[in-house]
């Protein structure tokens, strides 16, 4: 394959950079041990000889790539961000996050001066079937995502069929309103060369696209799963995107013509990890060829076509970014890090907070994420029971209250609305936060919002139990009370407690161990008739009055 040839720099080149994205992850911020297989190991794939840098790319000193000889340019690759754009901050050590991304590569601009190239593999958010934000949140959170990319000058963003999911017409009308926005930097070009798409949008969707970092000239393409596409049953795709090709099909002619005036060609393929490597084999001109990951990404590429091609994920969640050094040397064309987003990388970053704790924030509470959420009946709660509170439980069992009370679910709505390091803003218009830090959310009794609902912050006694408003009613009543009934080994065995200690959330959550936390049998005792009479009726009445 015949390449542009082009000039040796007088200071011997190497390259590398980074970047990173977001979200509360399973991995946990620790220091790798030198040598070793920790997360923030150095690769040297296809790299001059000379000594690795330490953690995250660091050297002796706290220069970033103290070690590195100086790059001619930078390729920044991330991806797979599936719409985590901050830890959530319930767990010490979670990795990722848009402000470490946006600092790590503002001190590589800043400290280095390397001529940088960001690119995005797609998936920015993740199905709204499948999170517990729901729909608008999710499209909400897929233009913050957008203008994040804006912000740290993005070029180029694989198109995603997970992206689409809110809608193939509102995930493209947004980029295209904010291409058309003279007063905002434009959002990175979407690229995908085997899908057609129909005016406007074939403006913002591209076949390929010409970039430079430094002297380097760069070619950049992207391809989509057909499969995935087809599986979308929205029905504005055929008119927005009319036709899609087999990427065999569609990249012959992508790459011949980049080939014709670029140095290095770069392949993001978008579909499962499988698709990524024989598509890589079919087309060696690719150098670089970025796939999707089910797990963390390998810290080394993986290396194919006799080792000219490097194949690249970059993992999940925005845990960790990829970064390929361009040099001008034949022999030594390249060098590969991968990044991980850990606490090293906690500078200020003010532009990136503002746009995820203010402006983000904002959104959400104009918009009326929580206070209109979609709502539901209660599947396994007593007929006709609504939510009335812990305080209404506490008159029968008060030694079981107290023992909830000194318990972090008590405060979990405080965690929310206060940070006591002034990092965060008031979260109590989040979904996501408010899904796991008040009680009955989601339900047509349940947390509406502070004014509202206050006798229901926290997460309390309904959130395991059900409802209680019959069981006040009738304390006696079997019936009820054994729709109420909760068994430990139930609970484990349906994973209860995971819907929100999850492997995000509470990474080293063991139900066993914690649950002997909360565990409250045997508290109470009641020999008193009072007990049996239940509270007055008029405590469950004022809590239906408090919200209307």
């Amino acid at each position: 394959m015949t390449r542009t040839s082009y000039r040796p720099l007088a200071v011997p080149g190497l390259v590398v950079a980074v970047l990173a994205y977001v979200g509360c992850a399973k991995t946990m911020d620790t220091p790798a041990q030198p040598g070793g297989k920790g997360d923030e190991s150095a690769s040297r794939s296809r790299s001059p000889a000379g000594p690795a840098p330490g953690p995250d790319g660091a050297g002796s000193n706290s220069k970033l790539f103290a070690n590195w000889p100086t790059p001619a340019g930078a390729l920044v690759i991330s991806g797979e961000q599936n719409g985590y754009l901050e830890p959530c901050g319930c767990t010490q050590g979670q990795l990722g996050g848009l402000r470490r991304r946006f600092d790590m590569v503002a001190r590589l601009r800043e400290q280095q001066k390397w001529p940088l190239v960001l690119v995005d593999l797609g998936s920015l958010i993740k199905d709204p079937a499948g999170s517990r934000a729901g729909f608008e949140q999710v499209k909400i959170k897929f233009g913050i995502a957008l203008k994040a990319l804006a912000m740290m000058k993005y070029q180029a963003v694989a198109l995603s069929a997970d992206d689409l999911k809110i809608g193939v017409d509102e995930a493209l009308m947004q980029v295209f309103n904010m291409a058309e926005q003279k007063n905002r930097t434009p959002p990175p070009m979407i690229l995908a060369a085997n899908v057609a798409a129909s005016p406007p949008f074939d403006a913002i969707i591209r076949t390929s696209l010409r970039t430079e970092a430094g002297p380097v000239k760069i070619g950049i393409t992207a391809v989509l799963d057909p499969e995935a596409l087809k599986k979308l049953s929205d029905p504005a795709k055929d008119t927005a995107l009319p036709s899609v090709r087999s990427p065999e099909e569609a990249l012959p002619a992508v790459l011949a013509d980049l080939e014709k005036d670029t140095h290095i060609q770069v392949l993001l393929v978008q579909g499962p990890p499988e698709l990524a490597k024989p598509i890589a084999e079919k087309f060696p001109g690719f150098e670089i060829v970025v796939g999707t990951s089910l797990h963390d990404p390998a810290q080394e590429p993986e290396m194919l076509n006799g080792g000219k091609t490097m194949l690249i994920t970059v993992g999940q969640k925005g845990k960790y970014v990829g970064v390929v050094g361009l040099f001008q040397d034949p022999k030594q064309k390249f060098r590969y890090q991968r990044v991980t987003l850990g606490s090293r990388y906690n500078g200020p970053a003010e532009p990136m907070r503002k746009l995820i704790e203010n402006e983000f924030q904002d959104d959400l509470k104009q918009a009326r994420v929580v206070a209109d959420f979609p709502r539901r009946a209660v599947i396994n709660g007593a007929p006709g029971a609504t939510f009335v509170g812990a305080e209404s439980c506490k008159t029968c069992h008060p030694n079981t209250y107290a023992k909830w009370a000194t318990t972090k679910h008590a405060q979990a709505f405080e965690h929310i609305v206060h940070d006591p390091k002034g990092e965060r803003s008031d979260h109590q218009h989040d979904a996501e936060c408010i899904s796991c830090h008040t009680t009955g959310f989601e339900y047509n009794s349940g947390w509406i919002s502070a004014e509202k609902t206050p006798y229901l912050k926290g997460n309390q006694c309904e959130n395991c139990h059900g409802p209680g408003s019959e069981h006040i009613k009738g304390p006696d009543n079997a019936a009820v009370r054994k729709f109420m009934a909760r068994a430990a080994a139930d609970m484990d065995k349906n994973r209860f407690c995971i819907r929100c200690h999850d492997e995000d959330n509470s990474p080293k959550f063991d139900f066993t161990t914690f649950w002997g936390q909360v565990a409250h049998t045997k508290l109470d005792t009641y020999a008193d008739p009072k007990v049996h009479a239940g509270p007055a009726a008029p405590v469950v009445e004022k809590k239906d009055a408090d919200r209307k």
